[in-house]
């Protein structure tokens, strides 16, 4: 499993225990002005998407293992963002005294779109890449509810925050880089007798990653036992990472054949952080 560096890691952890302090101070505040707590557990199951955003995501070089470096210097990098998306999202919890909730939550989304802009030299201002990312995540979430407002006779809406760890389980594959407006179009980045663009093909990056996630929201009865949870998150997967191997050099002599030159690099590696909006259907037994 990747780690979290650590600058990273103790943000995560002040952040938790900000969330925690005023979640614990708002507590000792309701129950000293004799506010409904209630003192039974009540187990809920909780199902819904979430509309994932991922923005200014950077692959660089990753650790040495002691092959070449793709990109070889501080200054060249794969920079671009993953396509809006949607993530699956399941849960299953239970409501506790001083409102405050716990859960196990499952997401999953396939197929997000990677599409980014390398910057080599000598190879033009437009270098496109793309790639897709699937990929899991599993939380402990805990969240607390705030007394909220009245919308409708014995009805409230409840806003709250909420904060979560966990493990994300990715799949980055179909990674390419392709050429198509190089400073040279004649030297070794010319296209092929069809037209063909030259390009780079990565090797595909798997992995699993600490996770840590904070949100806020509102959930708003709708009937019965029945609330609708609407919510923005803020999630911190740690790195996603292309595998050390073999990358696929293809290219295209004078005479138009083509080329493939197979070279072995290090790991690839960028942040990757998501904002997402969730709304979700709780249902309390």
């Amino acid at each position: 499993m990747h780690r979290m560096r650590g600058a990273r890691f103790w943000t995560a952890v002040l952040l938790l225990v900000a969330v925690a302090w005023l979640l614990a101070v708002h507590g000792r505040t309701a129950s000293a002005a004799g506010e409904t707590r209630g003192t039974g557990i009540v187990p809920y199951a909780s199902l819904g998407m979430a509309l994932n955003r991922s923005r200014d995501t950077r692959f660089a070089d990753g650790a040495d293992a002691g092959h070449a470096a793709l990109y070889g210097s501080r200054d060249r990098f794969d920079a671009g963002d993953l396509g809006d998306g949607l993530q699956f999202h399941l849960a299953a919890g239970v409501r506790l005294p001083y409102r405050l909730r716990a859960q196990l939550e499952f997401g999953m989304a396939r197929g997000l779109d990677w599409r980014g802009n390398t910057n080599y030299r000598a190879s033009g201002e437009r270098q496109p890449s793309q790639a897709t990312l699937d990929k899991r995540q599993l939380l402990l979430a805990a969240f607390h509810d705030f007394p909220g407002w009245e919308i409708a006779p014995g009805r409230r809406a409840h806003p709250f925050l909420g904060a979560g760890l966990g493990i994300t389980d990715y799949r980055l594959s179909g990674y390419v880089q392709r050429f198509p407006e190089p400073d040279d179009p004649q030297g070794s980045l010319r296209r092929g007798p069809g037209g063909e663009f030259p390009f780079t093909a990565l090797p595909a990056g798997s992995g699993r990653t600490f996770t840590w996630m904070l949100t806020g929201g509102i959930a708003i009865p709708v009937g019965g036992r029945i609330h609708l949870d609407l919510s923005y998150r803020y999630t911190d997967a740690g790195e996603i990472r292309t595998d050390a191997g073999d990358i696929a050099i293809v290219r295209y002599r004078e005479d138009g054949t083509r080329r493939e030159i197979p070279v072995r690099i290090n790991e690839t590696a960028a942040a990757y952080r998501t904002h997402s909006w969730l709304a979700a259907l709780r249902f309390e037994f």
